[in-house]
């Protein structure tokens, strides 16, 4: 088993029932409650944790629950509730018995007395404190569902080339990546998307994968607003994992009537006049075959490679790849959780990273999965990528390496045209960014 299958098949259904008896150990049992208000509290606690419990008994699928949006979204709140008490309460205890300790010492003794009153007062300051940071885990609970089903901002990043072909300077990416349109991200939020997309102008949409998750009869209404993107240069895609989890066949069709060019393990040429780059789409390894080698035979010199796993880079790099756009992490989701995501991903977790002399980029995801919709720290994003013939240091003689990356909000479009020869200055990037290893 991988440690990815290990982490959404095991630790996340059982990290909710292991949180509820953390939290019931630390936080319920100690209080000076009746019977009745404990037992309350204890069940309360427990229903909340069982979040994937529910989805399969209601919604059909432990990951892909069929449920109304807000069902899906009041349960995730719920679980993560259940997930910060148990982390308010382990944290109070090992609180409790550190002071507990200093105390003792300080008072010359394991057995050294405490007057009765001064323990009333720090035992009602406690329960206090503790009670303040029980009550603000749905506030944060909250924050962190809320972040992961907006609508994501748009990030910019310029990439310097040398090689370049020079009729391709300042060619437009749009990279669309883990969409999982879904129960949980419906049509309204697929609209939004499509309109962010759409005003970047691009010259070309990259979707690298997980774009549904789902059948054709639940969730093509959901899906159909894709077919408004628009790029000179049309829309190319890579399948990823969850392509394969649900009709992936009729899938596949309805793509390709959408105006979704999917690349299996297969190239597309894109000329402007005499000059041509590829762009190469490789299937995931759940559908099999991966190998590009063919594709990359006959492909024109300057190669983008759509892989949505952003892994095998010294092999694609011999492959004469120049650029890889992949998906796949979330960009671990949740600060903390994406260094465990990074290992599973040969280091590789968002942002930008050179290695091999290839240049990839890991999408952050444009949504996020149903089974677990929680942000923190890690923002969804569109990311618009501007491809520059040359290298950084003979524009800017601070810069390093060969990639510079800004990143600006996309409400905030206005504001980042006008200070973003400024912001050139301050992006440099050698090797990776935005927390890649």
């Amino acid at each position: 088993m991988t440690l990815t299958h290990f982490v959404f098949a095991v630790l996340l259904p059982f990290l909710g029932p292991a949180s509820a008896v953390v939290a019931y150990c630390t936080l319920v049992r100690p209080r000076r409650w009746g019977l009745a208000a404990k037992a309350a509290a204890s069940a309360a606690i427990f229903v909340c944790s069982m979040k994937f419990t529910w989805f399969a008994v209601f919604g059909g699928r432990m990951f892909q629950p069929e449920l109304p949006a807000w069902v899906i979204h009041a349960m995730s709140v719920a679980y993560d509730v259940a997930l910060l008490l148990a982390a308010v309460g382990a944290c109070a205890a090992v609180a409790r018995a550190a002071v507990g300790l200093a105390r003792r010492l300080r008072g010359g003794g394991l057995g050294a007395p405490e007057p009765s009153g001064g323990r009333l007062v720090r035992l009602r300051r406690r329960d206090f404190l503790t009670g303040c940071l029980s009550a603000a885990t749905v506030p944060a609970a909250v924050a962190t569902v809320r972040a992961g089903i907006c609508l994501p901002d748009v990030r910019r990043v310029e990439l310097f080339f040398p090689d370049l072909p020079p009729a391709f300077d300042g060619y437009r990416i749009v990279q669309l990546s883990d969409l999982h349109i879904s129960a949980a991200a419906r049509a309204e939020r697929t609209e939004g998307v499509v309109r962010l997309a759409n005003a970047c102008d691009p010259d070309l949409v990259a979707v690298t994968g997980d774009i549904v998750d789902g059948t054709v009869r639940a969730h093509l209404e959901d899906v159909e607003p894709l077919g408004g993107l628009v790029a000179r240069d049309g829309v190319l895609g890579c399948n990823g994992n969850h392509e394969y989890y649900s009709d992936p066949a009729r899938w596949a069709v309805e793509f390709d009537r959408l105006g979704i060019r999917m690349l299996r393990n297969a190239a597309a040429t894109i000329r402007r006049g005499g000059d041509a780059i590829a762009v190469i789409g490789q299937d995931d390894p759940v559908g099999g075959d991966t190998d590009i080698s063919s594709a990359a035979a006959t492909a024109a010199p300057f190669r983008i490679l759509l892989a949505h796993r952003p892994t095998r880079l010294a092999e694609h790099a011999a492959q004469g790849v120049r650029l890889q756009l992949s998906g796949h992490t979330h960009g671990g989701a949740i600060l903390g959780l994406d260094r465990l995501v990074a290992r599973a991903n040969e280091g590789h977790v968002r942002g930008l990273y050179w290695e091999h002399g290839l240049t990839l980029y890991v999408s952050a995801g444009t949504g996020q999965w149903a089974g677990f919709p929680e942000r923190a720290g890690v923002s969804t994003e569109i990311t618009e990528i501007v491809l520059r013939r040359g290298s950084p240091a003979a524009r800017h003689g601070r810069m390093r390496g060969n990639l510079i990356k800004y990143t600006k909000s996309a409400n905030k479009r206005r504001q980042r045209r006008q200070h973003e020869d400024q912001l050139q200055g301050f992006g440099q990037v050698s090797g990776s960014a935005d927390g890649g290893a």
